[in-house]
């Protein structure tokens, strides 16, 4: 029992979410630093949103079923700790792998 989440569903989010935040980094200018201070600034509540939501949503799932099911009271933290540290680590090898492709175009370009 609890949060069922299939595989299609977590492959549409890294593709959404990853391309989102690969777009957004790369177009960070460093010429323009208030415009880049806005779109990092965007990628940090665009995470900390989406690692609000995925701790909530099982937390919801866990008080509804511990409130109208009449089974046993379960926990799913383990479940949900281990979905937003999986989702931070997702985030830090995108943050890595755009910072490793503006470099790339940086020494395209000169």
């Amino acid at each position: 029992m609890g949060l069922k989440i299939e595989i299609y569903e977590i492959i549409i989010f890294m593709l959404v979410y990853g391309g989102l935040f690969i777009y957004i980094l790369r177009s960070i200018s460093s010429k323009n630093k208030t415009i880049a201070y806005i779109k990092s600034a965007f990628l940090i509540i665009l995470y900390i949103f989406i690692g609000t939501i995925i701790w909530f949503t099982y937390k919801a799932e866990e008080y509804h079923i511990n409130n109208h099911s009449g089974l046993e009271p379960i926990s799913v933290t383990n479940e949900a700790t281990l979905v937003v540290v999986g989702f931070s680590i997702y985030s830090i090898i995108l943050l890595l792998f755009g910072i490793h492709l503006k470099r790339k175009r940086h020494s395209v370009n000169t």
